[in-house]
């Protein structure tokens, strides 16, 4: 028998029995109002089989419609808009379900799209390092050339293939500290130190590159204590500083700036340079980026700044005009709330329980 016409011959079946109990309990119904009862219970029985196939046509409806929203959503999921929601297929459980499964198919084209977005990242800055290695390595070939063709300039050869060699050091010094960022693998030893302090540090460390361009490098502000990795926060200050050596003209001018206020903290560098057009502004922290190719740095000091800035919980501002830049590294101390914390935690000291007890 079909599964479908079970339900409602059992449903008929249950009303005749029912009919056909009452009629032998009363004596008052005869044949006839068993015939009437048994008429009326088929015609129920058919109504509701109408109606059980209205319920599983509408469910068959409705999940054609789920199955063809779903090889829609494959065919065109390029297309899909960013943020779930669509209307709902229909109220009740159905339009949940739909709900659910958009959502569920832009959150995977949003992980698609961010995988493939670091992929070809990742590919740029490889095409980027291959490059960055490739041009010192070349320079050394045709140094130890131009030396067997002409061993009479040894000792000039000798330095600038020294130079060479330093170069490709120090690129592989800076992409280890930015992958040792990028994995995490750098655990801050914190302590508090002078900004100030800080600051003499970095100027004496790059006193030979501000001599040889004659820039006058002035400190003023504030003083103040920093919470942080001293030595990280170094780095992140001398590849800013550099970086604004690099932009400024023969005999100019950098200004480093110290500020605090009841919020953050600040050490602001201020070059003389020409300024930054609105492109490289944007693109002035992308790793390996360069606004003037002819620069003879690597494109990574200042992405590696921000980076350790951020690792402190500050963040690396840019501020540009055709009267030079500033690079402001912002830190918002957490020693003042700690403090805070553990006074209120502390308890209270036995002279002021006594002096309490007095009054």
């Amino acid at each position: 028998m079909n599964r479908p016409l079970l339900r409602p011959l059992c449903f008929a079946l249950a009303y005749f029995c029912g009919a056909i109990l009452i009629v032998y309990v009363s004596p008052r119904f005869d044949w006839v109002t068993i015939a009437w009862f048994f008429l009326l219970a088929m015609v129920l029985g058919l109504l509701h089989y109408l109606s059980h196939r209205r319920d599983e046509a509408k469910l068959h409806d409705a999940v054609k419609r789920l199955s063809d929203l779903l090889h829609s959503f494959a065919e065109q999921a390029e297309s899909l808009p960013e943020q779930a929601g669509s209307p709902p297929l229909e109220d009740g459980i159905f339009g949940v379900l739909h709900d659910e499964i958009y959502k569920s198919l832009v959150s995977q084209k949003r992980s698609r799209d961010a995988a493939l977005k670091a992929k070809e990242q990742l590919k740029r800055n490889m095409e980027d390092v291959t490059h960055q290695i490739k041009t010192p390595l070349t320079g050394v070939l045709l140094l130890l050339e131009l030396w067997e063709s002409d061993p009479h300039h040894a000792v000039e050869y000798q330095g600038r293939i020294r130079q060479e060699i330093e170069r490709l050091c120090a690129l592989s010094d800076l992409l280890l500290k930015l992958s040792s960022m990028d994995a995490g693998a750098i655990a801050f030893e914190e302590s508090s130190f002078a900004a100030h302090g800080l600051v003499i540090d970095v100027e004496f460390g790059l006193d030979a590159i501000i001599n040889q361009k004659n820039i006058c490098l002035e400190v003023v502000g504030e003083d103040f204590m920093i919470l942080g990795d001293r030595v990280w926060l170094m780095e992140a200050l001398i590849n800013i500083v550099r970086n604004a050596v690099a932009a400024s003209p023969a005999g100019g001018k950098i200004e480093i700036s110290l500020s605090r206020n009841a919020i953050f903290q600040s050490i602001t560098v201020k070059d003389a340079g020409p300024g930054l057009t609105p492109e490289q502004q944007k693109r002035v922290f992308e790793r390996f980026y360069k606004g003037d190719p002819q620069s003879p740095g690597f494109g990574i000091g200042l992405s590696l700044a921000k980076a350790i800035v951020r690792q402190h919980g500050g963040e690396l501002l840019l501020r540009s005009s055709s009267g030079g830049s500033e690079f402001e590294m912002r830190f918002y101390p957490r020693m003042k709330k700690e403090e805070e914390l553990v006074s209120c935690n502390k308890p209270p000291s036995l002279s002021t329980i006594n002096s309490s007890l007095v009054k």
